[in-house]
């Protein structure tokens, strides 16, 4: 089963290239964020799950961190929604996410996530779900997933959230499959799929996920119950089932 699970999740993963198409999509974003940021603009850097090489094409193929300094008269979720403003008055389409703004570019969905830096290190984000303000470090995330080996299983993961239309924000997901794999081997791609689908299955609901950048910020709260009930279900048919045309397609 791993030579199939392999050839499903090489057909959607993103490859991080300087020449790939969400590259260039992402490239064509940075003059409206430069426009829209203005003189606050701290940094403009490729995030989220193309720099942590699991970006599938499913869903979201290209991240933007967008840095800003402190915008006078602006909280965070002020600035969020600004950035959404923007982008519609410009007829660009765009949707809000988590704690992004998404919009299509050159056929390809794109991410921006506005952030704050007020301090050395580290950006403040607004979870538009929660409703929160979040302080956090999306470079440690990057840096976490990037170096855990683990990219594999988490594009199958995601390719399996999207078929089965789960709602399961990403960096939940990352980080549930890094717990679920701790104490087993890499390079036996199936057999750790279905290991992260036992978790789901039996411990997922229970658990209790913490930013590794910040562990007063509780993600798995960011799921309602019924929202966790539905990934638990749709892991146990998995498991019940263990037909792989019907896991990854």
């Amino acid at each position: 089963m791993d030579q199939y699970a392999s050839s499903i999740v090489e057909k959607y993963h993103v490859e991080a290239d300087v020449g790939s198409a969400p590259h260039r999509a992402a490239d064509a974003v940075l003059p409206l964020l430069k426009q829209w940021g203005r003189k606050h603009v701290l940094g403009l850097t490729l995030s989220g799950a193309y720099a942590k090489n699991t970006a599938v094409s499913l869903s979201s193929q290209a991240d933007i961190l967008c840095v800003l300094t402190p915008v006078p008269h602006m909280d965070m979720k002020k600035i969020f929604w600004s950035l959404f403003e923007f982008l519609t008055e410009r007829d660009l389409h765009p949707r809000t996410r988590e704690v992004s703004v998404q919009l299509p570019v050159q056929g390809i969905w794109v991410d921006v996530i506005p952030a704050l830096r007020e301090r050395t290190s580290g950006n403040t984000l607004f979870n538009k779900r929660s409703g929160r303000t979040i302080e956090t470090d999306v470079a440690q995330h990057v840096h976490l997933i990037a170096n855990s080996g683990r990219q594999q299983e988490i594009c199958a993961l995601k390719i399996w959230r999207e078929r089965n239309e789960l709602v399961f924000p990403s960096l939940l997901l990352e980080l549930g499959v890094l717990q679920a794999l701790a104490s087993e081997r890499h390079g036996q791609l199936a057999d750790n799929v279905l290991a992260v689908m036992r978790y789901l299955a039996n411990r997922f609901e229970q658990a209790v996920v913490c930013d590794p950048a910040n562990t007063e910020n509780v993600i798995s709260e960011d799921l309602t119950v019924a929202e966790k009930r539905a990934i638990a279900k749709a892991a146990r048919t998995v498991l019940y089932d263990e037909n792989w045309k019907k896991i990854l397609w």
